[in-house]
């Protein structure tokens, strides 16, 4: 992850919660309901870009065990106190491997992240190496249906730096199928729905949910 967006998200995480809460931000819940009957009781779950913790959330309410790993370190000071996860860990997404035993988690989940990173081959390599065979991986990303405003650095892929000097991605759903085809993955869903409205901009951001499988 850019370090210009662990600084800004440092900067961000005591106002996240009432932030997302703020603009209708809706993905943990539909991540969430994408996979909860296909989960065994007790399940192990990484949340790659945990955050806060909001969307580790229901799966911790439903009994499920959560380890997590951000980049930001007040990101996850503020969710350590929420006591949900059972272990936390800073890393840089970008960069760093992921500090975990191959075939350790039963899920991998990431919500709201991967449109910060780029590019996204090492990440989904690694989700690929700690997950059990057969484990599930679901996550949310900003597909390119429009990229106004942004500038191609590689094929399926746009950039855009904002205004406070954070760097977003998005990604078409081709580049994404293919990196899960590479990594051994089969999808079982996907759906496009409006993440969250920034009211402030009056624009709406619209994510793509998937839900794969490792064979």
């Amino acid at each position: 992850m850019p370090e210009s967006n662990i600084k800004l998200a440092n900067e961000f995480a005591d106002e996240y919660d009432n932030s997302i809460a703020k603009n209708n931000w809706t993905s943990p819940q539909i991540l969430f309901k994408m996979i909860e009957e296909r989960l065994q009781p007790k399940s192990t779950i990484l949340d790659v870009g945990i955050g806060t913790g909001e969307s580790s959330a229901p799966f911790y309410r439903a009994g499920h065990s959560i380890t997590g790993v951000d980049g930001s370190k007040k990101m996850l000071t503020k969710c350590k106190s929420k006591n949900i996860a059972e272990r936390l860990t800073q890393i840089n997404l970008e960069t760093e491997s992921l500090p975990f035993s191959d075939k350790f988690f039963d899920l991998v989940i990431s919500n709201g992240v991967f449109h910060l990173i780029s590019p996204l081959n090492d990440i989904f390599s690694e989700i690929s190496r700690v997950l059990k065979y057969r484990g599930y991986f679901a996550f949310t990303f900003e597909n390119a249906n429009d990229t106004s405003g942004y500038d191609k650095i590689a094929p399926e892929t746009w950039e855009n730096k904002t205004p406070t000097g954070v760097f977003t991605f998005k990604y078409n759903t081709g580049y994404i199928s293919e990196l899960l085809q590479n990594n051994g993955f089969t999808e079982i869903k996907q759906s496009t729905f409006l993440a969250f409205q920034n009211k402030e901009l009056r624009k709406d951001f619209y994510f793509t949910a998937i839900l794969s499988q490792l064979e």
